[in-house]
């Protein structure tokens, strides 16, 4: 019997996803219990498993955190698409697959013969998720971008930061982890379709247009006024305070967010400034706007006098929603409750030490998924290709000696 983390156990997909919004897609569902064979080849393999952040420990074998982050629970095969014989390989694997993924530029897989249409000949119920860039279609249909790129085409660079100053960009590369949860969404109704109907879907995901889709009411705010609305910095138009607020010590602090007179009041409290409740100057929603710099150097001068976890306590007490503005080692060591919920450690392949990762937020019936380390690149392939596939000892070692499997 399946554990309950495991509802997609017996899902089998065949995944060319590389680099980050791809495989940490295809993570969610090993995670979950389905069966990724990872696919990659020696003449280009995943970049993630070459850049990145090793530990002081790693061996020659070792993966790197960001790829171990992204491929836990997962199988790795290796095979050449370049090579006629691949591609037969391929569409062998695809007739005992459910899903198959990737997110290579909009034409790539169909330059292969692996195009959609390719692949509903062997398998006619198969479902394909591609998430290029651009997607499929479009005048930028074959235009290819890292994350950086594809925050700043869908237009988050210039919406974040302050105004009057360059733009600021995003430190974590916010489409590679925000495409993920829109492409499961859609698989998981493609699947549903497939079960009710025995029909395959092509679903064809831009990340692109992932990014775009974060940019809030700004859109409809020039749809209407025709002016691009400036980066707003840490305000907010409904809260007022709203910001992060320096708090005692090296570099800590607070974020804040106080909404109507009866948390305005709350707030003035807890902080013990009841004369910042009777002061004009703050006495409604649109005086605080209207004085909103004084009311930050006000709200400041408590704030840089407080241990951030200490004030942040007492607000949330008072029914005020605040959080202390968490670096990673807040988050890992300090945090209780990310603590015990989110991260788990996976070992090494060596055993020798583990890497820290994010666990998947969604509980099922109080259980995580349990999550065991990125596979070393064509560590399965003989059991998917013997196992799996069938294929004779002889025909394994010929692909072998052929470079086929790399």
């Amino acid at each position: 019997m399946n554990e309950p983390w495991q509802p997609l156990s017996g899902l089998r997909v065949l995944d060319f996803f590389w680099l980050i919004a791809g495989p940490s897609t295809s993570r969610v569902l090993s995670d979950y219990g389905a069966e990724v064979l990872k696919v990659e080849t020696a003449t280009r393999m995943d970049q993630i498993r070459q850049a990145g952040l090793w530990h002081p420990a790693s061996t020659a074998g070792s993966a790197n955190a960001v790829f171990t982050d992204c491929n836990t629970n997962k199988q790795s095969i290796t095979l050449d698409l370049n090579k006629a014989e691949g591609v037969e390989i391929a569409k062998r694997l695809v007739a005992e697959c459910d899903v198959v993924t990737n997110n290579f530029t909009g034409e790539r897989m169909d330059r292969w013969g692996l195009g959609y249409a390719d692949l509903a000949t062997v398998k006619p119920d198969i479902i394909m998720l591609t998430m290029p860039v651009m997607g499929t279609t479009g005048p930028y249909r074959n235009y290819g971008a890292n994350g950086n790129g594809v925050i700043a085409f869908g237009g988050l660079d210039s919406n974040m930061g302050f105004p009057g100053r360059e733009p600021v960009g995003m430190a974590p590369l916010y489409s590679d982890f925000a495409a993920p949860y829109f492409a499961i969404t859609t698989l998981m109704a493609a699947l549903h379709h497939r079960q009710r109907t025995g029909e395959g879907q092509f679903i064809d995901l831009s990340q692109a247009q992932v990014a775009a889709g974060l940019l809030g009411a700004g859109v409809l705010e020039h749809s209407a006024t025709a002016v691009v609305p400036p980066p707003p910095g840490n305000r907010s138009p409904d809260y007022c305070p709203h910001g992060a607020f320096r708090c005692d010590g090296d570099d800590r602090w607070l974020a804040l967010a106080v909404r109507g007179e009866d948390q305005w009041r709350r707030f003035c409290a807890a902080i013990d400034r009841p004369g910042l409740a009777t002061d004009e100057r703050f006495a409604t929603h649109e005086a605080r706007k209207g004085n909103e710099d004084e009311l930050d150097g006000a709200i400041e001068q408590w704030t840089s006098t407080q241990p951030a976890w200490t004030a942040v306590r007492g607000l949330q007490v008072a029914g005020v929603a605040a959080a202390v503005v968490s670096n990673i080692e807040d988050l890992v060591t300090l945090d209780p409750q990310m603590r015990q919920f989110h991260w788990q450690d996976v070992e090494d392949a060596d055993g020798a030490f583990a890497h820290t990762v994010h666990g998947q937020p969604s509980r099922i019936d109080g259980q995580t998924p349990q999550l065991r380390r990125a596979p070393g690149m064509g560590e399965h392939n003989e059991q998917v290709y013997r196992g799996l596939l069938g294929l004779s000892e002889d025909e394994y070692v010929q692909l072998l000696v052929d470079e086929v499997i790399n």
